[in-house]
């Protein structure tokens, strides 16, 4: 399947009366995850996050819409690392009833079978595909549903199919994107259990009723950097647990798992005392 024939069929449903390239930028930003860091942030805010709103003409987002062009391995590829569709789904499964019935026999045409029921996870799923393919060249993907499938276990790939190269995590070929940028003044709602945690910790070490987030600024030195460090590394397990976790059947159980390490092992670290604070 050519990821144009999909957008045109989508587009009848979804913005019948908007310009091709327009919708297609719509539908790319769709399926992507929100920003999780200060600098994925302002990318967004200067419409860059979305890999086909930056540097790309009107009339090339219109030539890729019409399948006279095809997105490039490179933003494909920046695509599949923020891809996350659970949105997307969202939007597919609140289509009304006859669009979804057009949508089924779109698809059924194509060889792929769903459920009415199933359109969400199985659009969500062939989106995935299509740019997997495209970031590796391919234009005309064999689409193969995998939403009944069993996930792979992490824990059985091999040692040599795990590895960090050049600042990205590399599962099983998949590239995944670490944050390493952070917005010092925001804390992330679902980091904000682990950033209690770290605040308990200080105000035990430092004999405290209690330490927050404002207070770190005027903590000791040590406390600064470790309070950034940790952040940085909770967000990169955060961000990778995003990405497997829909992959890999214990992806998520194995990150839950690192988390409740992290928290055991906060008090045993911070009440270590350091000679260069």
């Amino acid at each position: 399947m050519y990821f144009h024939e999909i957008a045109e069929e989508l587009k009848i449903y979804m913005a019948p009366s908007e310009r091709g390239g327009i919708f297609v930028v719509q539908l790319i930003g769709d399926t992507l995850r929100a920003p999780m860091t200060e600098e994925e942030e302002k990318m967004a805010l200067d419409d860059k996050f979305n890999p086909l709103a930056n540097g790309m003409s009107l009339n090339m987002q219109d030539q890729i819409f019409e399948g006279k062009k095809f997105i490039s391995r490179n933003r494909a590829g920046l695509i599949c690392s923020r891809y996350d569709g659970s949105d997307f789904a969202e939007e597919i499964d609140n289509l009304y009833d006859a669009d979804k019935d057009h949508l089924q026999t779109f698809l059924a045409k194509k060889g792929i079978l769903v459920a009415i029921e199933e359109l969400g996870s199985a659009m969500q799923d062939i989106m995935s595909q299509i740019f997997h393919g495209l970031s590796k060249g391919i234009h005309d993907v064999d689409i193969c549903l995998t939403i009944h499938e069993p996930k792979p276990s992490i824990k059985n790939l091999a040692e040599n199919r795990i590895y960090f190269d050049d600042g990205k995590l590399v599962i099983d070929g998949e590239t995944i994107e670490l944050p390493i940028q952070l917005d010092e003044s925001q804390i992330y709602e679902f980091e904000s259990g682990y950033i209690s945690a770290l605040c308990d910790a200080y105000a035990e070490a430092l004999s405290r009723d209690e330490v927050t987030v404002d207070d770190i600024p005027n903590l000791p030195r040590k406390y600064q950097i470790n309070f950034y460090d940790q952040r940085k590394a909770y967000l990169s397990a955060e961000s990778i647990q995003r990405s497997i976790s829909e992959v890999y059947e214990d992806g998520e159980n194995q990150f839950d798992i690192l988390k409740e390490d992290a928290f055991g092992g906060i008090k045993t670290t911070y009440y270590d005392e350091y000679d260069w604070c």
